[in-house]
């Protein structure tokens, strides 16, 4: 049975987070309000896909809002009982730090728990279904799509590019338009416009894009010195996007991975893994093949099923050797070198270039994989360390609300922020070198909680020994700068571990 005082630390807090919570999910739906809605009803959208829109939205505003709302929560109560010395009170009667923290603490994990499922189950589908809602949109409004300084791509044998965009219900104001015109196979025009209208009719299921004062300029692509210039003070294009219109609301289309679970994001991992690791088999074989050619010898690596297939005379390969080294000391762009070459040699170097060609494609292929994999298993462990950030903020609101004695709503919200933001900082940096493969993935995501763990932790020991700040960095000094280069060393260890290449399979 719980106790007493865990009844009553946990109905202090029940008030406060939902309080707190309800505010801040307030004030990101007034961002998300006074950012999208001017920019939806200038389109003139249905208020149906503008309520689903929002409501789509709830989904990263509840995996962003309970963290912070925990942390305020904490502060709250932590800092109105130390204001009204109930905490000193607990002292008195025997009761530790801990005991006052537990209940709290147990809490806020059976908390990450279910926000760890939500971030699963639901905030991927929230998501995903958002995506295809934005996407639906933009085919009944083409022109909410176009941003500017952007090429717009997604007409037929049409790009455009606008410098400045101005929206009304029905016709959008461009100015310094650019339209690159693919629609005659025989030529290519660019047309260049001071300003321009766009708008779109849904009944007849065209786009018509009204150009004044501008030029087109014409090549046409069987006799390119022919160029035509024409200038214009009204130009019309009218573009058939019936397709747009009638096309019903996608139902799947592939996920990026904000749009996935850990377990589906886990399991594209190991298939690139797998794929990486075939392609490196294959280059190790391009390779054995190449050398068995030359020197006679694979040097231990795989060769293919048919070793016949590599088998080259042993005066063909004397012949290569001294030939390179001809062309290491001749232009092998002249002419008259190359006519000095035998056809066999010839046919070699060729196949040196065919091998260098494929071997960069695969190489290639395996970055693009790796990168891939970064991103995933970023957003893999985002979906645990921001849950479990809750855990971290009830320590940190503990230790700061009992510093300063204060529970009021202003005081605590206004903490909140800042090691929210501080905390949301060091995500969104270590995501970023995560996703370029500066970073482990694991570190990138997990490091805000660490130092801001460590420091709350760091916090409630000076308070359950009532030691000053000042007195335990001089007792500790050295401790905490061995603890510094362990941490580092910990670091460049685990990054020199993720950047090492996967040899698995290799002989």
């Amino acid at each position: 049975m719980m106790s007493v005082l865990s009844r009553y630390i946990l109905r202090q807090h029940i008030g406060p987070f939902f309080f707190s919570f309800s505010i801040i999910s307030l004030i990101w739906i007034l961002n998300l309000l006074f950012k999208e809605l001017n920019r939806f009803l200038s389109k003139g959208l249905p208020a149906n896909l503008i309520i689903e829109f929002f409501g789509l939205s709830l989904g990263w505003i509840v995996a962003l809002s309970v963290p912070m709302a925990t942390l305020t929560a904490s502060l709250m109560v932590y800092g109105r009982m130390s204001a009204d010395n109930e905490i000193t009170a607990m002292k008195a009667n025997g009761i530790s730090f801990l005991r006052i923290l537990r209940p709290a603490l147990i809490a806020s994990i059976f908390l990450a728990l279910g926000l760890v499922w939500f971030n699963n189950n639901v905030l991927p589908h929230s998501n995903h279904r958002l995506s295809l809602l934005m996407r639906y949109m933009g085919n009944k409004k083409p022109a909410m799509r176009i941003e500017p300084g952007v090429w717009f791509d997604d007409l037929n044998n049409i790009s455009l590019l606008v410098k400045e965009k101005q929206d009304s219900a029905n016709v959008s104001l461009v100015k310094n338009v650019m339209i690159n015109d693919y629609s005659d196979l025989h030529s290519i025009a660019t047309i260049n416009a001071d300003r321009g209208r766009i708008w779109s009719n849904e009944k007849t299921g065209i786009l018509e894009i009204r150009l004044f004062e501008g030029e087109m300029q014409k090549i046409t692509l069987k006799n390119m010195r022919e160029f035509t210039r024409v200038k214009f003070s009204k130009f019309v294009i009218r573009v058939n996007i019936a397709d747009m219109f009638f096309q019903a609301r996608p139902n799947s289309v592939r996920r990026n991975d904000r749009e996935l679970s850990a377990a589906e994001m886990i399991a594209e991992v190991k298939k690139n893994l797998a794929k990486n690791a075939q392609k490196q088999q294959t280059m190790q074989t391009l390779i054995a093949v190449e050398f068995k050619k030359i020197f006679g010898s694979s040097f231990g690596m795989p060769l293919p099923a048919k070793p016949d297939s590599v088998a080259v005379k042993n005066g063909q390969t004397k012949e290569l050797l001294r030939a390179r080294k001809r062309v290491r000391k001749a232009e092998i762009s002249s002419p008259a070198t190359k006519n000095q070459l035998s056809q066999p040699v010839k046919n070699q170097l060729k196949s040196h270039k065919t091998l260098l060609a494929s071997l960069k494609v695969n190489s290639n292929s395996i970055k693009h994989n790796e990168r891939r994999n970064n991103r995933l298993m970023v957003e893999v462990h985002k979906k645990y360390s921001i849950p479990f950030a809750c855990i971290i903020f009830v320590l940190v609101g503990m230790a700061l609300g009992t510093m300063s004695r204060s529970g009021g709503i202003g005081m605590s919200l206004g903490i909140s922020l800042f090691f929210f933001i501080l905390h949301w900082a060091l995500i969104i940096t270590g995501e970023d070198l995560a996703d370029r493969g500066l970073y482990s993935p694991f570190l990138s995501m997990w490091m805000a909680n660490i130092i801001v763990g460590g420091a709350s932790l760091l916090l409630l020991y000076l308070l359950t020994n009532e030691t000053p700040f000042a007195e335990f960095i001089k007792k500790n000094w050295l401790k905490l700068l061995i603890i510094g280069f362990l941490i580092e060393w910990i670091q460049k260890k685990m990054l020199t571990m993720d950047n090492q290449p996967d040899l698995s399979g290799s002989k």
